[in-house]
């Protein structure tokens, strides 16, 4: 059996330039298979082997689009999913900054709280200590 090999040339030339030529060698069973599909179609070889390089590349461009559909569905799944996290990581952010304002307020509440006491204490004992006068005390 030979191994398949593409020759390529320009044939005839048509109104729209020339045509390329493409010499297929193939192995006798593949040949064979191809002329009783063509017979079967009603059609010839040539003929057969075109329709099939057609359709194998509109497989293939199909194949590549829906790859890349898949790929962008999964970049939008990806894009999704991070977009829900950050919303969720916000929503914890403003909670947890709500805390902290409010203990905040607690800690300066309690503050200006010791402080009014510290005040009270201070003019409490002002008022409780007897002044004394110096002395010089002679040796």
């Amino acid at each position: 059996m030979r191994s398949a090999y593409i020759e390529e040339s320009f044939g005839e030339t048509t109104g729209a330039g020339r045509v390329p030529t493409v010499h297929l060698s193939l192995p006798e069973g593949v040949y064979s298979e191809l002329k009783e599909l063509a017979k079967e179609l009603g059609i010839q070889v040539t003929d057969l082997i075109k329709v099939m390089i057609r359709e194998g590349i509109e497989r293939r461009r199909k194949e590549l689009v829906e790859a890349r559909r898949r790929r962008e569905e999964e970049a939008t799944e990806t894009l999704l999913q991070v977009l829900q996290r950050l919303e969720e990581l916000q929503q914890q952010l403003e909670e947890y900054r709500a805390y902290v304002e409010g203990e905040l307020y607690r800690i300066s509440h309690s503050i200006n709280g010791l402080k009014r006491r510290v005040a009270r204490l201070e003019d409490t004992v002002e008022e409780r200590l007897i002044p004394v006068e110096p002395e010089l005390v002679q040796p």
